[in-house]
């Protein structure tokens, strides 16, 4: 939810400035190199340019260029290549793709961050159950209520995430089970309502009261760690293009 206020702050912001326009829905599908445009192939990367990118205009529209002194990188991840992640639809990792075509360099894309408690609904397959509910005594079980992470880590749930994450995943495949149990119960009912209100309401519009019973949790990607390499002013190796950081 601070996240969502904040993004909603930035896009009145921008929405507000005249010469700022929005093409929703419209899909980035490649950078325009100046040798694209001139013909000449085999240019090295850092002799060529980028002059904009192509887009898909809506679903079924024509694939537009976009002319550009300098083209801005930010699409994002590529949570979408997994079945559970935090991140929406869009992620699908289309601008780094876009990056390493035109002759960028990426790196350290095998590092993605998961968040250890994602709530397990085909429908709801990027709702986070924050961390803090752990930190308020919230604890992991298997299906058949054994508490287990205290075998992995002395720290048990409040152990790093990739940690608890592994361990998730690790009594998934030796059980056979499809998610674990994120049991609530050492928390007063009081308490959940007080401090987790939206977590409480989103899990009840799912069927699950989590003043009652565990809620079912898998591991989800999160954050992408790696992409399109840049240096300390965010510039790509191809110039006139950047990339944002998430």
């Amino acid at each position: 939810m601070t996240g969502r206020e904040v993004e909603q702050v930035l896009l009145h912001a921008a929405e507000a400035e005249p010469r700022i326009r929005f093409y929703d829905h419209w899909i980035a599908v490649d950078l325009l190199l100046e040798s694209k445009i001139t013909g000449e192939r085999g240019r090295p990367v850092r002799a060529d340019r980028c002059w904009g990118a192509y887009v898909l205009a809506g679903t079924h529209g024509p694939v537009v260029p976009f002319i550009a002194r300098a083209t801005f990188l930010a699409t994002g991840g590529c949570g979408k290549v997994y079945l559970y992640t935090s991140n929406p639809a869009i992620a699908t990792g289309d601008g780094i793709a876009m990056a390493f075509r035109a002759g960028a360099r990426v790196a350290n894309l095998e590092f993605v961050q998961f968040h250890p408690t994602c709530l397990y609904h085909p429908d709801a397959r990027s709702f986070l159950i924050s961390e803090a509910v752990r930190g308020e005594g919230a604890v992991l079980r298997t299906l058949d209520g054994d508490r287990f992470m205290e075998r992995y880590d002395p720290r048990a749930e409040l152990a790093p995430r990739d940690i608890v994450a592994r361990a998730i995943d690790a009594e998934m495949k030796q059980r056979g089970d499809k998610h674990v149990l994120l049991d609530l119960s050492p928390i007063k009912r009081e308490r959940i309502l007080e401090r987790f209100p939206t977590i409480a309401a989103t899990c009840a519009r799912f069927g699950y009261d989590i003043t009652a019973a565990p809620v079912p949790v898998v591991p989800a990607a999160h954050y992408m760690c790696g992409g399109v390499v840049v240096d300390l002013r965010g510039r790509t190796d191809l110039p006139g293009s950047t990339r944002r950081a998430k």
